[in-house]
This record gives structure tokens, C-alpha cells and sequence, in this order.
């Protein structure tokens, strides 16, 4: 189709059916007959999508420039801040520069104002105090998502039942008074949420007439790739271009949805349809083996007979976890050795990817000379021996924090920061000869301290004596006044991992996440006052000790003189990450296909009540049945793979109980 229609278009279909690409030509025909000096707005679902999109574009006509592609969160964010003077001026509020807030820095500060309130019947209901903060928390986040107002939240969880507890009104009403208290804390000090930020946009920017008098202004068309996944707001905002008479185009995944219960509201998008010439697409791009199996599949899970045969499916199974783990690693070294497939043509998917199972497979493929590289890791950075030797020398650097560490902490800390060349056990000898613990001023002492010194290497006594140099160095600088918080963290990553020849992919992307931790915490205690340098460390450490912050740094790299491994990798991933990761392989591994955690929706709690289709008499429900999640989820992994699905199954799952999940069907028939 050559010609744009002047309506809208609406473009559906399932998953690599084209959609992205008929989308990008759209754009670049708009772009070529358009004399504007404007620019249209285009949006995608995620990172991933922004660079699968910006290539398309690209490789359809590289002279064009379409302007920037962001997701929708993106424009929100960016406008709230671009016009916070006008919101504020409508709230009301004293003016500060707006200052975004993480989700692990909102549950901390959270939890301090709240901390007099959270009665023992509300944290019960979560079940711990954690769990009760970041329930609530969610809560105005997926109203604000929603265009729900944040003094409606509390009846909506009343009138629903969600909380199904006899006192459900004053619960509900306590809630409520949690959520208005924290947002105008934050509101007062210019920390901005996600949900704050969702609020500032829904209700008092995209309503506005001077910014939409804006948006006409700059914009002259809005496209949006897989809008399946856009929150409600955005839906808002793309019907207020269609409803001004300019020109728009979506995609719409029919097996998408992957965020449903997680801000998107996929239903709500979906009445973009109606302002649009609709066009379906059925073929897939990329010759899926879903093509030839989907049908087979889908009939097995449903217990209708099919042939005993798959062509394309193929099964590892084994007794127990442990041995499945070993056998599926095995099996992918000899597969990647012999030839049959590249590192990087390899995809490991589970439901729920637990650390016996990401240590095991990387520790077996590593071993092995093959990478293997986690998307959009979820893993504690505690959990990374390097952040943990960064932490423990600065409780060393600043004085004051001698009880943070203990001597099992210095050992590993000498044996990180020597790049292993002071071994455990010989840094457990210095640890108990030239370590003097002390609550104010802990310090190494020298090398002399340990009667047998001589029994040490030259090449551990040479990194030992690095480290106490650099050390003592450093704790002048910092006693001298030298003492920023992030310039002693760059410092520290610059001379002990820096030089490091190819850092692997999980640990570059663990260092870039704690540079970004340590520069948003500092930036937050800046905010509410909080000058002090040591006092600010010892916070830091106590919050990255709580487990709550994740390897998922941003893009951009904050620290350029990272080496990162180029080696090809073998993928691994959740099914909810591989789906919005919206790539392709030609060999998936579905790991413990005999879990229930396949059929169980990851979409957080009493979400559907913050959809635009709730009623206020429906009793809350989870938005997908059992069948209707795992058929889209079996779907959508099978239109993104080309050659071969092996379904990994162990009897027994971790604890030694029998795995018949709904997908354990599948290998019960084909084996």
C-alpha cells in the first residue's frame, strides 16, 4: 500500500506478522508528503522496541528524520518536567526542580513517613511491612496509570472486596489517607514517582489548553508500535490527536499484552480502532515454527488428540532439578562446540528464574568458554561480589561504620579487588593477622603483622600492599575535605575494575547499576538536606544491604571506562522479559515446563480494578483466565522462534515435589 489513506490507520495482528515494518513505512511515506516543519510523535513499548523501530526506519530510508522515538512513559516524564511550572502553579505548591524518584529510594522514604501508621492488621493482610508499602505504592501507581484520581483509590478498594477482610472500610479508608499523605510529602519536596508523575500528566497536564495547544503546535501526526502495552493515559492522549483531526497510525498485538496488569490497560488502547481504517496482517515475517506447530500445540494443551510427533519439539527430561539444570547445559555446550548453533541463536526461557537456576547454567556454559547473558536482570546488586567489595572498602575509607563489616567481608573484599590474586585462603590469613576491627576506625594494618608472612606469594603480598596504599591514600583525601560520596565510588571502580580485560555482560551492567544507585541516592539526600558524607554512606550501604535494588541499569553507560565483554551469548530470560524483549531465536529452551508459575499471571495485585472497563458492583478478578494466559503466552513464544523448541522438564521441581503444571501436558504426550 503506497498511498496513505487520510484516516488513521489501525495495523493488528499476531506477534512478527510485520507490524513494526508496515508501521515504519507509514511514517517514512507521512514523512516524505509532509511539508511541515513539524514533526510527528511517535511512540514504542519499550526500549527494545525504540531501537527495533528507529533500525526499521533506518533501513527503509536512512535520509529521513523521523525525530525522536520514546516510549510513552518517556513523553510523560519529559513534558511533567518541560511544564512543571505550570503544574505546580495549579497545585499550588512551592517551586523546586523536580527530581525523579526510583522505586527502591520511594519504598524507603515511604516507609519512614508511614512508619507510625502501618497498623498490624494492614501490614498482615500483605503479610510483612515490605510487602504492605510496595502494595500500596502500586496502587496509586496503576490508578495513576489509569486516569484514576488518587481519592478514588480507597473506594475502589472497598466496593471491590479485594481486600476481603471484615473491616474492609476502614482499612480501605487508612489506605487512602497513606497514599494523599505520601504524594504531598513528595509533592512538598519535588520528588516525583511513577505514579506522581502518571498523576501530574493524566490529570493536570494533558487536560490543560496550554499544553495542548502545544502538542498541536509541535506535532503534526502521532504513531504508536504495540500499543497493546500503553497505560491508559497514553490511550487519552492518542485519542486527543485522532479527535483534532490529525493523522495517526498503531500496531496492535492480538498475542501481545505482555504488560496487562503491570500499568497497561490493552482493552482501553483498543478504542483507537474505532477513529481508524483497520488493516489485519496474518503472515509472519521470520518463517516461525509456530507456523507449521502452533495449531498441535495448542490442541495438546487442550487435551485433544494429535499426533504423538512434533516436528520442531523436543524434550529433555530428567528425575530431579539438579540433573535437568546439568543435562540442558550439556546438551547446549555440545550443540554450540559441534556446530549446529551459535552462543547467540540460543534462548533460555523459564517462568520464574530463580538463582540455583541462573548460577548453575551460567557457572556450567562459563566453565565451558561460553557467555551467557541475563535480559533485564532482576538480581539484588548485593548479590554481586564486586558491589560487595566496593561497599566494604568504604565503610574502611569513612570512619564510623566498623560495625557494617566483619572479617568474612575483608576476605572477600582482598580477594575481589586483587583480581583473585590473593586466593580465599591466604586472604583469610591476612584477614585474621593484618585486619584490626574496631567500631570507629577499622584498618588493615602491615603486612608485618602476620608472623608468617613469608609463606605468602609475592603476587598476593604485592596486591595486598596495593590495596593499603590506595587505601590509606584515600582516607587522607577524604579526611583532607576530598570526600564526595561519587567521586570516591568512581575512583574505587576506575583503579580496582577498570583495567579488567572484558568485563562479562552481567557484571559491567551490576557496576553500572550501583554508579546509578549511589548518584540518585546522593541526589535524594541532597534534596531533603542531608550534606553529610559519611552519614549519607553508611545509608547507602544499609539500603543495598536490604536486597531491594536490582541490576536493570538505564542505557546510557555512566561509566565509559568499563571494558564490556563482544563475545556472542547465550540468552537467558523470564517469559515475561523474552516477551517484551520482542525478539527472535532459532532454538528456545523452555526450562521447567512442568511448573504451575507458566500459567500464573505476573500482573500485581487488584490491578484490574484500576482498568477503564471496572464497574464499581464487580468483585475483583484476575484479568486473564488460566487458558486464555498460557494459549497467548504459548502463542507469542512460538511466532518467536524458527527451528526448534526443546520443553526442559524435571519430575521433581527444587523441593522435591512433583511438577504437573498445565504445560507438563505437553511433555506427557510427546515423550
Amino acid at each position: 500500500m503506497s498511498i496513505i489513506k487520510s484516516q488513521p490507520i489501525w495495523i493488528f495482528g499476531n506477534s512478527y506478522c510485520g507490524k513494526t515494518t508496515r508501521l515504519a513505512s507509514i511514517i517514512s511515506q507521512w514523512l516524505e508528503k509532509s511539508s511541515s516543519l513539524k514533526k510527528p510523535l511517535i511512540l514504542c513499548s519499550n526500549e527494545e522496541g525504540r531501537k527495533t523501530l528507529t533500525d526499521t526506519l533506518l533501513n527503509i530510508n536512512p535520509h529521513h528524520y523521523s525525530g525522536k522515538i520514546k516510549t510513552p512513559f518517556a513523553v510523560i516524564i519529559e513534558d511533567v518536567i518541560l511544564f512543571y511550572p505550570l503544574i505546580i502553579q495549579e497545585l499550588g505548591i512551592k517551586a523546586h526542580i523536580p527530581l525523579k524518584l526510583r522505586p527502591e529510594t520511594e519504598q524507603e522514604l515511604a516507609t519512614q513517613l508511614w512508619k507510625t501508621s502501618l497498623t498490624p492488621e494492614l501490614v498482615g493482610i500483605f503479610g510483612n511491612e515490605y510487602n504492605c508499602v510496595r502494595r500500596i505504592l502500586d496502587f496509586m501507581q496503576l490508578a495513576a496509570s489509569g486516569g484514576i484520581p488518587p481519592e478514588e483509590i480507597s473506594h475502589r478498594l472497598y466496593q471491590s472486596m479485594v481486600l476481603n477482610i471484615p473491616n474492609n472500610q476502614e482499612i480501605s479508608d487508612l489506605i487512602g489517607k497513606l497514599i494523599i499523605t505520601w504524594r504531598q510529602w513528595s509533592l512538598e519536596r519535588g520528588l516525583l514517582s511513577y505514579g506522581l508523575i502518571y498523576e501530574l500528566y493524566g490529570r493536570y497536564l494533558l487536560p490543560n489548553t496550554y499544553y495542548q495547544s502545544y502538542l498541536m503546535d509541535n506535532y503534526n501526526a502521532i504513531f504508536g508500535d504495540d500499543v497493546d502495552d500503553y497505560p491508559a493515559i497514553a490511550g487519552d492522549l492518542g485519542k486527543f490527536f485522532l479527535k483534532n483531526n490529525l493523522f495517526g497510525a498503531f500496531t496492535y498485538n492480538n498475542t501481545g499484552k505482555v504488560r496487562l496488569g503491570l500499568n497497561a490497560d490493552s482493552e482501553y488502547l483498543k478504542e483507537l480502532s474505532h477513529f481508524c481504517h483497520q488493516e489485519s496482517l496474518l503472515l509472519n515475517q521470520i518463517d516461525s515454527l509456530g507456523i507449521k506447530v502452533e495449531e498441535s500445540v495448542i490442541n495438546l494443551l487442550n487435551n485433544n488428540f494429535t499426533q504423538k510427533k512434533i516436528i520442531g519439539i523436543e524434550s529433555i527430561v530428567t528425575n530431579s532439578r539438579g540433573e535437568l539444570l546439568t543435562k540442558m547445559a550439556e546438551f547446549i555446550i555440545e550443540s554450540i562446540n559441534s556446530g549446529k548453533i551459535k552462543p547467540e541463536e540460543v534462548v533460555i526461557i523459564a517462568p520464574g528464574l530463580d538463582e540455583i537456576a541462573r548460577y548453575t547454567l551460567m557457572n556450567i556454559l562459563n566453565s565451558n568458554d561460553i557467555e551467557i547473558k541475563p535480559l533485564n536482570e532482576q538480581r539484588p546488586i548485593i548479590t554481586s561480589t564486586s558491589v560487595r567489595s566496593i561497599l566494604t572498602l568504604l565503610t574502611l575509607i569513612y570512619e564510623g561504620n566498623g560495625k557494617l563489616i566483619d572479617k568474612a567481608m575483608i576476605a572477600e573484599m582482598l580477594v575481589i579487588l586483587s583480581q583473585q590474586k590473593i586466593d580465599l585462603v591466604r586472604a583469610g590469613l591476612l584477614t585474621d593477622y593484618c585486619y584490626y576491627p574496631d567500631a570507629k576506625s577499622p584498618r588493615l594494618l602491615t603486612i608485618e603483622s602476620f608472623p608468617r608472612w613469608d609463606r605468602l606469594t609475592h603476587q598476593s603480598l604485592e596486591s595486598f600492599n596495593n590495596i593499603k596504599e590506595w587505601l590509606e591514600n584515600t582516607q587522607i583525601n577524604v579526611k583532607n575535605g576530598q570526600n564526595h560520596l561519587l567521586i570516591v565510588i568512581d575512583d574505587i571502580i576506575k583503579h580496582f575494575f577498570a583495567n579488567i580485560t572484558d568485563l562479562n555482560y552481567s557484571q559491567s551492567k551490576t557496576l553500572r547499576e550501583f554508579r546509578e544507585t549511589a548518584q540518585h541516592f546522593w541526589q535524594i539526600q541532597q534534596r531533603l538536606g542531608n550534606q553529610n558524607n559519611y552519614d549519607m554512606m553508611t545509608k547507602l550501604v544499609t539500603l543495598l544491604r536490604k536486597g531491594t535494588i536490582t541490576a536493570n541499569p538505564l542505557p546510557m553507560e555512566v561509566i565509559p571506562f568499563l571494558k564490556q565483554s563482544s563475545k556472542k551469548a547465550v540468552t537467558i530470560a523470564s517469559v515475561y522479559q523474552y516477551r517484551s524483549y520482542r525478539s527472535h531465536h532459532p532454538w528456545q529452551f523452555w526450562l521447567d515446563v512442568g511448573s504451575h508459575l507458566w500459567s500464573q499471571s505476573s500482573e500485581l495485585f487488584a490491578s484490574s480494578i484500576f482498568l477503564k472497563s471496572w464497574q464499581s458492583h464487580s468483585i475483583v478478578s484476575d484479568t486473564l483466565t488460566e487458558n486464555e494466559l498460557v494459549t497467548r503466552v504459548i502463542q507469542d513464544l512460538l511466532a518467536r522462534v524458527t527451528e526448534k523448541v526443546f520443553l526442559c522438564h524435571s519430575e521433581l521441581d527444587i523441593n522435591g515435589k512433583e511438577q504437573i503444571g498445565k504445560l507438563s501436558t505437553l511433555v506427557n504426550s510427546l515423550t
